[in-house]
């Protein structure tokens, strides 16, 4: 997956909005690109599709999704990856507790970033109402893989190489994740052909 495709498409507008959010980094997630389609282009069918193809598709409230998309979900099934992380850094706060507790240990805690929230959008306008959600959808993923980067290096003892360290088997994986895997089954990408 190369990242999220977030979509304006509203039946009132004249024009449907792309805005691409992708992982530029270990932990650093932007939006890599824009364009506004008008509706009556006479490629607009094979631009939205050259966009989109092997992204995961974000709907703005309202939007009526382009023929022929097989994965698009509402921008309300981040409220899910909000959720999961929140579990996660409860758990990652949990295991280090557990560490400090029986190792007579003080490590920190980690910090993690505010809770994402959707903002409204600077205007009615197809561009401004995908920026928004490309926007949100950032901090969200953004948010999912700091979180996951704070486990990874409690994973590994820093002097020795041992791993696991802080945490516990189910937390020990050597790979930061991309997003958590029940999620990725519901942000499929839309097919490349």
């Amino acid at each position: 997956m190369l990242g999220f495709a977030i979509v304006d498409r509203q039946s009132a507008a004249d024009a449907t909005a792309i805005w691409l959010t992708s992982r530029t980094g270990r932990t650093s997630v932007n939006n890599t690109n824009a364009v506004v389609i008008s509706h009556d282009d006479p490629d607009y069918d094979m631009k939205i599709r050259s966009l989109t193809r092997d992204r995961s598709v974000v709907l703005t409230t309202g939007t009526e999704p382009p023929a022929g998309f097989v994965h698009a979900v509402n921008v309300d099934a981040f409220d899910d990856l909000i959720k999961r992380t929140a579990t996660h850094q409860d758990r990652i706060c949990e295991a280090i507790g557990d560490y400090n507790s029986s190792n007579r240990k003080d490590l920190v805690i980690p910090g993690f970033p505010p809770t994402p929230v959707l903002a409204p959008p600077e205007a009615e306008k197809p561009q401004f109402r995908a920026l928004t959600v490309a926007n949100y959808v950032a901090q969200t993923w953004a948010a999912w893989l700091f979180t996951d980067e704070q486990r990874h290096r409690r994973t590994r003892a820093p002097k020795t190489g041992e791993t696991p360290w802080i945490m516990p088997m189910e937390l020990n994986s050597q790979t930061i994740s991309v997003l958590p895997d029940e999620f990725l089954e519901r942000v499929q990408p839309e097919p490349v052909a």
